[in-house]
């Protein structure tokens, strides 16, 4: 069994869907509030309920990106984990894509790791396993935003996709982009970075994989 579930937000726009495959109309927002109203299969966990759409940044906006053959630790012991999902994506964003409900998109500028959204996507699935939830709100509440400012990123918009279940790379990101709302985040071109993370789960876990995908733009 394998779960997906998408967030994506701008300053203007917040959108969020859950579920395998399954469409949804994104909500307009405020500059300062959105609201997160998904409806998901019955196996899925609850889906979050609101977030800040004005979150502090505690960094500069400096830029720390990592080489595409950064070793990504949170891997679920997966061999060139790092190599094969940004060539995946990239290829995705190349070749452009149709995101179902979410229309058609132009092919988009290749993505580059950065080393703080890698921290914020480990962070999040070693959360959900330990905690033993699947959401994009944190145990502590904290929304995708609070936790890629936390570890030192400046966003001007961001995104987050996951998902539970998934045994390689290739499940993960196809299953994504057959999903409107996850293929869209992963389309968008406003985004220039990504972090990427696989955490196993326990015996005690409903699923054993825990996957995020954080995407941004510096301010």
């Amino acid at each position: 069994m394998a779960c997906l579930a998408a967030l994506a937000l701008t300053s203007l726009l917040a959108a969020c869907g859950g579920g395998s495959d399954e469409a949804f109309e994104p909500e307009a927002a405020s500059s300062t509030t959105s609201a997160d109203r998904a409806s998901v299969p019955a196996e899925s966990h609850p889906v979050p309920t609101a977030f800040d759409a004005t979150q502090p940044a505690s960094a500069d906006g400096d830029v720390r990106e990592a080489a595409s053959a950064v070793t990504i630790t949170a891997n679920c012991g997966l061999s060139n984990f790092a190599t094969e999902a940004l060539q995946r994506i990239n290829q995705y964003r190349a070749s452009g894509a149709s995101c179902g409900s979410r229309g058609s998109f132009a092919a988009a500028p290749a993505l580059s790791w950065d080393t703080r959204l890698i921290t914020a996507s480990t962070r999040h699935s070693t959360d959900m396993v330990n905690k033993r939830f699947f959401s994009h709100t944190g145990s502590d509440g904290s929304s995708p935003g609070t936790r890629i400012t936390r570890a030192g990123y400046a966003w001007r918009a961001y995104g987050e996709n996951i998902a539970a279940g998934q045994r390689t790379v290739q499940s993960a990101v196809d299953g994504w982009m057959k999903s409107p709302g996850h293929c869209a985040n992963i389309m968008n071109k406003t985004y220039r970075h990504v972090g990427l993370a696989c955490v196993k789960g326990t015996s005690a876990s409903p699923y054993p994989t825990y996957w995020t995908m954080d995407l941004a733009t510096p301010r």
